[in-house]
């Protein structure tokens, strides 16, 4: 009998739901299986790396909206107001680097932008 783990579709979207934080039972309920079935699902290696490896890109994911979220509130400070102190700039440098561990991020250039937006 050949018990190779086998994607399905209902697997591929319980790997998903699983990655974004949804419950065992959440995401049994969401694609039609039990609880248990989720369970066993999970004990095998190939579903968890592939959980994982979603839970790693949704994760960067995130991180990468919040630094556009944080990049246009300070573009937008910038250009209401013609004026960006030193301080504005290092928050928000110091927030982009927490948000991006592990990450090669060059905030050179990020700080570049920044100005030039100041300065236009």
């Amino acid at each position: 009998m050949d018990n190779m783990f086998k994607w399905t579709k209902r697997k591929n979207t319980a790997a998903i739901l699983l990655a974004q934080g949804y419950t065992e039972q959440k995401t049994a309920d969401s694609v039609g299986v039990t609880r248990r079935t989720i369970a066993n699902w999970k004990a095998d290696n190939d579903f968890m790396l592939e959980v994982d490896k979603l839970t790693l890109m949704t994760g960067i994911a995130l991180r990468s909206e919040r630094l556009r979220i944080a990049a246009r509130a300070i573009r937008q400070k910038v250009t209401e107001e013609k004026v960006a102190t030193r301080r504005d700039l290092l928050d928000w440098l110091k927030y982009a680097q927490g948000e991006t561990d592990g990450i090669k991020v060059d905030f050179g250039a990020l700080l570049s932008e920044i100005n030039r937006e100041v300065a236009d």
